[in-house]
Formats: C-alpha cells, sequence, structure tokens
C-alpha cells in the first residue's frame, strides 16, 4: 500500500462519520502533532475546519524532522509513516505498511505495557527504548506516544528519536567521569570540594587525612569547620579572592582540624571550578607536618651544631685566660691569708672579693663546659649516661630562668645510668625545666618552686620528675600537649619542643607524661630504662 492508498483509506474512513464525532477525533489528531484548532459553528465551517486539519497533519506528518509513526492499537500494524522513519529504519513505504510496531521494537514486551496502560488522549514520553532496524541493527530511541479513537477504533501514533549518538557522548562522558574520580581518590594529597563554603566532595585521602572513616560522607559540613580558628580569616579571605579573580591561590601552608579535635599543618592550593554545572572551590591538601617536623629537628640539630662550634671557639679563647685567672686568685687568695701589717677586717673583705672573683670565674669555666655538653649532637651514638651529671648541666643553663621566679630544689634519690646521648636527653631536660619556668610569673619566687626528682621505680626504672607551682595544666590540653604544633604560648614557639621530647624519649625506649600536680602546678615524668651494672642495677653513686 503506497502512501495516496494509505490517505485514500483513511479519507473514506472520515466520510463514513458523523460530523459532530469526526470534530472530536481531528481535533484529538490535531493536538498530537501540533496542528490548528478547528472551530465548529456551521456544517460548512466544519467541513472547511476538517480539509483544513488534514491538510495540516499530511504536512507536518510528512515534514516533521523526527520519524513518525501512526498504527493500530489493537493489531499493531502500521496504518503510516513519515520519510524520516523510513530512513531511520531502513524499509521502503510498502514495506514498513506491512509491519507491526512489535517488528520494529526489540523490547515489545515493555513497549505493550506502556501503551496498554495510557488512556485515549494522554500521551507519554519513554526516555529509553531499543528499537530494530530493517537489518537487525538495534539501537536506542526517545519515544513519544499517544492514543486516539478514529473510525470508533482505537489507533496510536509514536515520534521517535534516536539517540545514538547522545548515548555514546553519555557513556563516554560516565567513563571520562569514572577514570577522572579514580585518579582523584587514588592521590595521596586530599582533594576537597565546597560550594558557597560547603563541602560537596572530600576524597578519600582528605577523608583519612582529616581522621574521619572512608564510608563516612562529609557532604553539607562547612568548610571552615574543618580549618584551624586562627587561620579562618586568611583561608576566607583566599576563598573570595580567588572566585571573584578567578585564577589559582599559590600553594600556602595553613591548620586543618581533625576528627578528633588535634590540629595538622597542610601545604592547600586553591582553584575556582565547576562542579555539577555550578561554580565550586577545589582544594588540594598535603599534610606536611611530618615534613615540619623534621625540618624543626634539622633546625635544632643545625643550632646545637653552630652552638657546639661556637662552644669549642669559646673555650679555646675562654679556658686559657679562665685558668690564669683561677690560677691568680688562687695565689691571691694565699697571699692574703700570710698577710701582716693589714687590718684583719680588709683581710676579710678582700678576701671576700677575690672569693666572689674565683666563684665567677668558676662559672663561667662551667657554663662553657655546659655549652659542650649539651651542644654534641646527634652524631654522638648512644651510650651510658649519667641522669643526675647531666640535670645539673641542664640545671645551671636554667638558673637564669628559674631564679627570678622560683626556689629550685632537688630530690634525687639514686644515680643511675641510661642509654642515649648526654645532647639528646640534655635537650629534653632543659625543654622541661625551662618550660616549668617559664609557668610561673616573675616577681614571687619565695612563693613558687620548681621540684626536680630523681627516683628509682621496680629496680630497673628511673624516673625524674619536673614538678612547678604554676596554674597546671587542663585535662582538654593535656590530651594534646605532645601534638607536633600545639602550644599554649600564643605568638610565641613552634609548639614542637615537647613533641621533640617525646620522641627522643620514646626512641631510647622511654615514656614521657604530663599530670595536673595536684592542686596547683604541672608535672612532667620521663621514665628511662637503667642500664645493668656489675650488681645488677644502676646504683647510686
Amino acid at each position: 500500500m503506497d502512501r495516496v492508498d494509505a490517505l485514500q483509506q483513511i479519507e473514506a474512513l472520515l466520510e463514513r462519520e458523523g460530523r459532530v464525532d469526526l470534530i472530536g477525533e481531528v481535533r484529538s489528531i490535531a493536538a498530537s502533532i501540533e496542528a490548528a484548532e478547528t472551530h465548529r459553528k456551521t456544517i460548512t465551517e466544519v467541513t472547511r475546519a476538517l480539509l483544513e486539519s488534514e491538510k495540516t497533519y499530511r504536512l507536518v506528518f510528512a515534514h516533521e524532522m523526527d520519524p513518525m509513526a501512526l498504527f493500530e492499537t489493537s493489531t499493531g500494524r502500521l496504518l503510516e509513516v513519515n520519510d524520516a522513519w523510513l530512513q531511520l529504519y531502513g524499509y521502503t513505504r510498502e514495506e514498513a505498511l506491512e509491519l507491526t510496531a512489535e517488528m520494529v521494537t526489540a523490547e515489545p514486551e515493555a513497549s505493550a505495557s506502556t501503551l496498554a496502560k495510557l488512556p485515549p488522549g494522554a500521551t507519554a514520553r519513554i526516555n529509553l527504548r531499543w528499537h530494530r532496524a530493517k537489518h537487525g541493527t538495534v539501537f536506542p530511541v526517545e519515544v513519544t506516544t499517544g492514543k486516539l479513537m478514529l473510525e470508533g477504533r482505537e489507533v496510536a501514533y509514536a515520534v521517535m528519536r534516536d539517540i545514538t549518538q547522545r548515548q555514546r557522548a553519555e557513556v563516554q562522558l560516565a567513563r571520562s567521569e569514572a577514570s577522572f574520580r579514580a585518579l582523584i581518590e587514588s592521590m595521596p594529597d586530599g582533594v576537597i570540594v565546597h560550594r558557597l563554603g560547603v563541602i560537596v566532595y572530600m576524597s578519600p585521602s582528605a577523608r583519612q587525612m582529616l581522621g574521619y572513616e572512608l564510608e563516612e560522607d562529609l557532604s553539607g559540613m562547612m568548610a571552615l569547620d574543618i580549618v584551624h580558628p586562627a587561620d579562618r580569616p586568611m583561608v576566607l579571605e583566599r576563598a573570595i579572592d580567588v572566585l571573584t579573580r578567578g585564577g589559582p591561590a599559590p600553594a600556602v601552608e595553613e591548620r586543618l582540624l581533625r576528627k578528633d579535635g588535634t590540629s595538622i599543618v597542610v601545604e592547600i592550593s586553591a582553584h575556582a571550578t565547576v562542579f555539577d554545572g555550578e561554580q565550586a572551590m577545589l582544594a588540594i591538601a598535603r599534610d606536611v607536618s611530618a615534613r615540619m617536623e623534621v625540618e624543626a629537628q634539622l633546625v635544632m640539630n643545625d643550632r646545637l651544631a653552630s652552638l657546639g662550634r661556637l662552644s669549642a671557639s669559646i673555650g679555646h679563647e675562654l679556658n686559657n685566660p679562665l685558668a690564669y685567672v683561677l690560677g691568680n686568685v688562687e695565689l691571691m687568695r694565699r697571699e692574703l691569708a700570710r698577710a701582716s701589717g693589714l687590718p684583719a677586717e680588709s683581710v676579710d673583705r678582700l678576701s671576700q672579693h677575690v672569693t666572689i672573683i674565683r666563684e665567677g670565674a668558676t662559672r663561667m669555666r662551667d657554663i662553657v663546659r655546659d655549652l659542650k655538653t649539651l651542644a654534641r649532637g646527634d652524631v654522638e651514638s648512644s651510650s651510658p649516661v649519667d641522669v643526675q651529671q647531666i640535670l645539673e648541666v641542664c640545671l645551671n643553663m636554667a638558673e637564669h630562668e628559674i631564679a627570678p621566679r622560683a626556689q629550685l630544689v632537688r630530690a634525687f634519690d639514686v644515680r643511675a645510668l641510661v642509654s642515649g646521648t648526654e645532647a639528646s636527653l640534655g635537650q629534653v631536660f632543659l625543654n622541661l625545666l625551662l618550660n616549668a619556668a617559664q609557668a610561673i610569673p616573675e616577681g614571687a619566687p619565695h612563693e613558687h618552686e620548681v621540684r626536680v626528682a630523681v627516683r628509682a621505680i621496680d629496680g630497673d626504672r628511673v624516673a625524674i620528675e619536673i614538678r612547678d607551682t604554676g596554674p597546671g595544666i587542663a585535662p582538654s590540653i593535656r590530651e594534646r600537649i605532645f601534638e607536633p604544633f600545639f602550644t599554649t604560648k600564643q605568638g610565641d614557639g613552634t609548639g614542637l619542643g615537647l613533641a621533640i621530647c617525646h620522641r627522643i624519649v620514646t626512641s631510647v625506649g622511654g615514656t614521657l607524661t604530663a599530670h595536673g600536680g595536684g592542686e596547683r602546678g604541672a608535672l612532667f615524668r620521663v621514665v628511662l630504662p637503667m642500664l645493668a651494672s656489675e650488681t645488677g642495677t644502676s646504683a647510686p653513686r
């Protein structure tokens, strides 16, 4: 059946139908193919409207760019198709009109089910159906279909759109997105995307870096909530600059808060981006806490090495003059003892001055010696270290900080040998002593004390305790006091001193703990394994 025959058959069906019914059916057809509406006034007007609708229908059906088909719902037989349909499916018009709708769909049951549920006059849009062309090729289409009554029987129309290219692009996009996501989620650096300050994506590395479980969804959290309070103004200013300027922000160091409240230092760069079709901010963070701790230790070692060189120079320049001064002071003391002809009061006064000179020169000699002891550095291998001896060195070094603030109390119950280096253990003890002194305000040394105690524990360990009578340590601070970069000295210090001390002590098998210290003050306890001696323990000497 050719196109003319098909149209003549439709015209014959229309002529046999009553005019009132015809108007309803023609309006349904006109609505489905976007034809003009007709008006019912007179028999002449109805006839003219019918003819105009028929012409519009034929014109739209023939020239529609998308494939269109008209078929019986009862049999599925195709009644009419347009040229676009013939081109898509590969049939001639004669071949097409011998087909049923079931013969061109690869999903006949799904198509039949959709059509069966559709009431007359309604339309449905199916985003994906698989159809079959003449030579068996299966391809995806988007279908808009509807039903209407014609000559007392139900017919259906369908407008198809080939979405092969679109689906191929979607598949490629999905693959690209999957590859991109796999790349992002395998990066060791953390990736965070936020929009208007609200986190919309956080990579597994970022969640792990901040102490969250991988399955935790952090979407909806405010981005500033994971930034250290002191760094938030800087972060906010950078974000505004990036979004208004459009370019990337150079990498800077900032502190982020972990889930448990601890902080880490990250090197973070920021870029404006588009995420899910909307403007957003992309931040890439790298944890540099360990690197900074190592750098701080290297700086400390370099300072100690410089101090060692300076001490050697000082020792060379001062030891001989000091020996000369001390020798002559001793001679003066002896001469004064044998002096005659001077009043006894004058001799006593001169003797006191000589004693003061001798004590000052002796202290200068001890300071040079102590500097050399503390500045030997980590090149020195572990060896037996006399705890009391190194404590005395550190106490001499810290005396200028302790004296204006507190009385110094020694309580050495045991003289123990431990394994380590004088430089590293001296660094620990000196740091703890200076912290204890600086926790006490100056001006009332008679009201405060710094107590240093050494005692044996269980016969094989030694405890070195440094206690002060300052304000103490709050429990919330005590839990974090050995974290790198944590400090209560705002604007002063790096927060690495106690962290490095903790690492040094643990590296020689010991422990370093902080305690409240009673009603007031703080107590730091270093516990180290004692070396065995000939009697089985390191006994007091």
